[in-house]
């Protein structure tokens, strides 16, 4: 990625580091975008698409923002190795934001996925909010400080109910799947003319990890609805790397079925209970 990009949660649990972004973490926040215009404040997700919704997404049903974090062994998914996974398949292995899969067990594996905030002084506050100069997420700054972590696992993740069209956070948790196209657009150049042209081919994605909210505050939204620092509501980690000139591209994708063979391949690899995977009422 052109800037450091968050780091999976897999690396927590392997100890590796892929960037140096500060790692992933936990769900449930309200992420406030700050936009810097004019003397007055808005939100930059509501600038993120121009034109009628189905031109702006070119068909697709949702709008992410990406980094790359690169493969692993070891995911939050039931310990599936990315690499592994979509070999010799179509598919790019992604970490999807904690947001599109807000449903942990709080049972199981080390207790559900939360995480705690503090500005630079020690206060502690509920979300982190950023400013930016217009448009571009370059040289942008957490207010007061502000950090956060982890708390809890964050593992098995499945989509919870508000993921939908009425929130516009994609259900996209462990074991999904979705195709989708980059744009032009990227976080650095978020007003140029060409932004919402399509870049590259058409990709097919599959949910392997997560992309907690807590030490990726800035890109991965924490609950369905929110926004990151970029103005969008998805996001993927790629830890497949993209087959583009890539920088930080902003992505257009709907969810769909995943393949009998990736079925069968994360059905036979993943430790995760048979409850978390979509749909499950019984044995995976």
């Amino acid at each position: 990625c052109s800037e450091p990009c968050p780091v999976a949660l897999s690396t927590l649990v392997i100890m590796a580091t892929f960037c140096t972004h500060p790692l992933r973490a936990a769900a449930a926040a309200v992420a406030t975008v700050v936009l810097l215009s004019r003397g007055s404040e808005s939100r930059l997700g509501d600038r993120q698409l121009t034109g009628s919704q189905s031109q702006s997404l070119h068909g697709f049903e949702y709008y992410a923002s990406s980094t790359i974090y690169g493969d692993t062994p070891m995911t939050s998914c039931g310990s599936l190795d990315t690499r592994e996974l979509v070999q010799g398949t179509e598919y790019f292995a992604v970490a999807s934001a904690q947001a599109m899969q807000a449903d942990f067990d709080t049972e199981a594996h080390g207790g559900g996925c939360s995480w705690e905030c503090q500005t630079a002084s020690g206060t502690k506050i509920d979300r982190c909010t950023y400013e930016h100069p217009p448009g571009t997420l370059s040289n942008s700054t957490p207010l007061a400080g502000c950090s956060c972590k982890q708390v809890g696992a964050c593992m098995c993740g499945k989509a919870g109910p508000d993921a939908g069209p009425a929130s516009g956070t994609a259900p996209m948790g462990c074991f999904t799947c979705g195709r989708g196209h980059f744009l032009q657009r990227n976080p650095y150049q978020l007003d140029s003319a060409d932004g919402q042209k399509l870049k590259g081919n058409e990709i097919k994605v599959v949910v392997a990890d997560v992309c907690p909210y807590g030490p990726n505050y800035k890109w991965c939204p924490a609950v369905p609805g929110e926004q990151n620092a970029a103005g969008a509501r998805n996001h993927f980690d790629f830890a497949t790397k993209p087959d583009v000139k890539y920088d930080n591209n902003f992505f257009v994708f709907t969810p769909e079925a995943c393949s009998d063979e990736l079925l069968f391949r994360m059905r036979n690899a993943t430790s995760c209970p048979a409850s978390t995977w979509p749909g499950a009422a019984g044995e995976l």
